[in-house]
């Protein structure tokens, strides 16, 4: 049974963008390669990046399947700069979340990322007075996510605008972290909260 003659110019057109789309991930990936060679990329991920000098990926860092990021240095919502910084030896478990637009986002050597975690570097600007969201504005006021070396940080956490977590230090799966977590201490919880700091 064939394709009746009056299709086959749609389906070659289907095919052609098919191909299209596979050749510049393709390339995407390529880049990537070139660009961090001693990275491990677990295919699929959904990268977005608009300027690749606010993109770095050290030695030995791995990001898992199914993980979405995005690095924008310059967007419309916000005035500060986004940018990405992966240091030597952090590996990111699948289904990541990454968003560091409006905002700086470290991740520090040897750290350790649990699967399906979410890192926002900003949020949107909320009127308090009139209970208004702007969706085309970002909160200036607290930006960027710093995650200091060796830190574990526990699957499913989400890490709030001008979240820092000191080094060694250890989030439990499933936390909100909205404020400053010193180093060698165990936080957890909606919101979190310190549980016992590390001998």
């Amino acid at each position: 049974m064939g394709i009746p003659l009056t299709k086959i110019p749609a389906v070659l057109s289907a095919l052609k963008r098919s191909l299209a789309s596979q050749i510049r991930r393709e390339l995407f990936r390529q880049q990537l390669r070139q660009r961090f060679p001693q990275a491990h990329f677990d295919w699929p991920i959904t990268f977005v990046v608009d300027d690749y000098d606010s993109l770095s990926i050290g030695t030995g860092c791995y990001l898992g399947p199914y993980s979405e990021v995005v690095v924008l240095k310059h967007s419309a919502a916000s005035s500060i700069p986004g940018s990405l910084r992966i240091e030597n030896g952090a590996r990111i478990g699948m289904g990541a979340n990454i968003r560091a637009a409006g905002g700086a986002i470290r991740i520090g050597q040897g750290t350790q990322i649990g699967q399906h975690v979410n890192l926002v570097a900003s949020n949107h600007m909320v009127d308090h007075m009139n209970a208004n969201m702007h969706p085309d504005k970002w909160d200036t006021a607290r930006t960027g996510i710093t995650i200091g070396e060796r830190c574990w940080i526990g699957a499913g956490v989400i890490l709030l605008p001008g979240v820092t977590i000191g080094s060694d230090s250890v989030i439990g799966a499933g936390s909100v972290v909205t404020k400053l977590v010193g180093e060698r201490q165990i936080w957890h919880g909606n919101p979190a909260r310190l549980a016992r700091s590390l001998s």
